[in-house]
């Protein structure tokens, strides 16, 4: 069995054939080997230290990032790691080895159905309140484009109609997520119901990795992340109201909230 060293890494970055077809399939599982290796060696044209330069060259005719295999390992070595509060990092470098290997199944833009449980002395058994966890969230967000290409976004970048938005967050606690889209004045609505789970993961329902498609749309678009722990599991409407202010006041850290503002153009992508 072969591993990860100088030569292979060599051979990776020629994309010979032959390398990236055995690496492509040995690291789809974990390799202790190969993750003691990229934790102590850079490499030629690996994620570290490069993200952006990698980012740029995930565009046609080329199919695929360079050494995708070897990414993905890294970044599995890193996220068993203790968490590194660099969102710009791990929204990168996760999100877009994820967006470059997976499907991305697109969010519906409609109102799902209001089934969350009500909080309140019928949803809550007396005492179970503190015994319900605290969440603390954070989110990062890489847009693909219609022509395949992935870019990391800053907050209230421009982008374009054709654009599709992919979400990774971390979260101190597993729990369930709600994702809403709001329009310039009008009030935020449901895209779907998330089962999030502690650490950094991609925004994924049971289909694969979900998108947020921003076509038909033009302005400022807000996209809020609500999470609340395992046991405490308000409804949308009552998140809806919080999110614009109308809610009641939350215990601290049992309702986290993060938001990703862009605007929408009808021109091309920025580079």
């Amino acid at each position: 069995m072969r591993h990860l060293d100088d030569e292979a890494l060599s051979a990776l970055a020629r994309r010979e054939p032959d390398a990236v077809t055995y690496f492509r399939e040995h690291l789809a599982t974990a390799c202790e080997a190969c993750e003691g290796y990229l934790a102590t060696h850079s490499g030629p044209d690996l994620l570290d230290g490069r993200v952006d330069a990698v980012l740029l060259a995930l565009s046609p005719p080329r199919p695929q990032a360079p050494l995708d295999e070897v990414g993905l390992a890294r970044v599995k070595k890193q996220l068993r790691a203790p968490p590194r509060w660099d969102a710009q990092r791990w929204g990168v470098v996760a999100g877009a080895v994820a967006a470059a290997l997976l499907a991305v199944v697109v969010v519906p833009r409609v109102r799902q159905s209001d089934a969350g449980v009500e909080v309140g002395t019928d949803s809550l058994a007396p005492g179970v309140k503190g015994q319900v966890g605290k969440i603390a969230l954070e989110l990062a967000v890489v847009a693909r484009g219609a022509d395949g290409s992935l870019r990391r976004l800053d907050p209230d970048t421009q982008v374009a109609a054709g654009d599709v938005l992919l979400l990774r967050y971390h979260a101190t606690e597993a729990g369930t997520g709600l994702l809403f889209q709001q329009r310039a004045e009008q009030e935020p609505e449901l895209l779907g119901t998330f089962v999030l789970e502690a650490g950094t993961h991609d925004l994924r329902d049971p289909q694969g990795l979900s998108g947020v498609s921003l076509e038909g749309e033009s302005g400022p678009v807000t996209l809020w992340l609500a999470a609340t722990p395992s046991g405490l599991e308000p409804s949308p409407d009552e998140v809806r109201r919080v999110l614009v202010g109308g809610g009641e006041r939350w215990e601290q850290g049992t309702l986290a909230v993060t938001r990703f503002d862009v605007r929408v153009g009808s021109g091309e992508n920025p580079r």
